[in-house]
This record gives C-alpha cells, sequence and structure tokens, in this order.
C-alpha cells in the first residue's frame, strides 16, 4: 500500500483508522462521526469533507482495512508451478482470515447484515468476491497451461477456499479459545491444497 503524500491523504488515513477501531468494535449503529473525529484528531467537518455520509465511510474504512490485510497481494502476478504457489496461497489466506483484525471485520459485518444489509454487500465484495475473483484468474491460468483441467474456475475458487477456512477459522469465529497449533494447521492446509490439486490434476 502506498504511503500517503499530502496533508489531505494523512487526515484522511487517520480518520479511517479511527473509524475501522469505532466501527469494530462498537458496531456501526453506536459508532458517530463525532466519535471518530475525536479519536482521528480533527473536526467534524473535516470528516465530512472527506466522506459524504456514515454509510460511506464505513465501506470504504472496511475496504481500507481489507487492502492493509493484504488481500492484494495473496497471488503473484507471475504465477510458479500450481502446489507451491497454491500453498503459499493458503497459507496467506489463511493467516489473513485468521488474524484478530480480520475477525473483528468479519464479526461487525455480519453482525450488521440485517439492520445493513447495502453495508453487508459492500464489504461481500470489497473482502470474500474480491478474493474469488483473484483465485480464479488464477486458476484459470493454470487451466490455460494445462496444469489443471478445471471446467469451471470460479466454483473450483469457492471450493478451495471454504475448504481452507476449516476447523481453527470456526473455533475463531465462535470464540472458542482452544486452538490448533501451527503444526496442525500446516499440515491441513498442504493436504488441503494436494487433495485440491489431485481433484483438478490434468491428464497426461
Amino acid at each position: 500500500m502506498n504511503k500517503p503524500r499530502t496533508k489531505s491523504e494523512l487526515k484522511r488515513n487517520q480518520i479511517l483508522d479511527a473509524a475501522t477501531l469505532q466501527f469494530t468494535q462498537h458496531g456501526y449503529t453506536a459508532t458517530s462521526m463525532d466519535h471518530i473525529a475525536k479519536l482521528a484528531g480533527v473536526s467534524k467537518q473535516t470528516v465530512y469533507s472527506h466522506f459524504g455520509n456514515k454509510d460511506e465511510l464505513f465501506i470504504t474504512a472496511i475496504s481500507y482495512k481489507c487492502e492493509l490485510l493484504g488481500v492484494g497481494e495473496l497471488l503473484p502476478e507471475n504465477l510458479g508451478p500450481v502446489e507451491p504457489t497454491l500453498t503459499l496461497f493458503a497459507q496467506g489466506f489463511f493467516a489473513m482470515i485468521t488474524s484478530p483484525d480480520s475477525m473483528a471485520v468479519h464479526r461487525t459485518c455480519a453482525a450488521e447484515c440485517l439492520a445493513h444489509p447495502h453495508l453487508s454487500r459492500l464489504f461481500f465484495e470489497a473482502g470474500p468476491i474480491f478474493v474469488i475473483d483473484k483465485l480464479t484468474n488464477c486458476l484459470a491460468e493454470y487451466h490455460r497451461r494445462g496444469e489443471l483441467d478445471i471446467d469451471d474456475c470460479r466454483q473450483a475458487a469457492i471450493q478451495l477456499l471454504a475448504v481452507l477456512k476449516g476447523e481453527q477459522w470456526t473455533r475463531l469465529e465462535f470464540n472458542i479459545e482452544e486452538s490448533l497449533s501451527e503444526q496442525e494447521i500446516k499440515h491441513y492446509l498442504q493436504s488441503s491444497v494436494r487433495l485440491f490439486i489431485r481433484g483438478y490434476q490434468a491428464l497426461s
């Protein structure tokens, strides 16, 4: 992510940092623009000069957090061999979705999905859909090369992402304190990638 170059960009990022913290700690409804302005160290007028309303600030803050979490950097532009590339992707994806910040964003958006479904949809497009699209393009390239044989690359991407979440993500979602060991997680991710590749391996 590029560093801000101007005072305006610095203030904008201060506001986004404050907004993300407030929204993930207190939820959308309980967070006010006054609280965000105070935490960011700017005036309320400055907040509104950057973001027209609370909805716009919410989704921009969530998208900003997704960017900071490295959503766009999970796959390299130049793809290497299938197994090591997908294994690195699996490790990066899993580390991202199980991080405290990511879980906080997920819980916030899930909590607001009934009262503010349009906000949840915008988050869904900024995070999950973005990752699905990136992985779909990756699998399509492997199919084009003849390294994998996939009729529906989008469906295959969704399948792989669902499998990678596994038990540990579910434990975190329900705030279960007992955690799998790093070795167990590593083994699970590697075996999941190998299972996926075997299922879509191109026949010689």
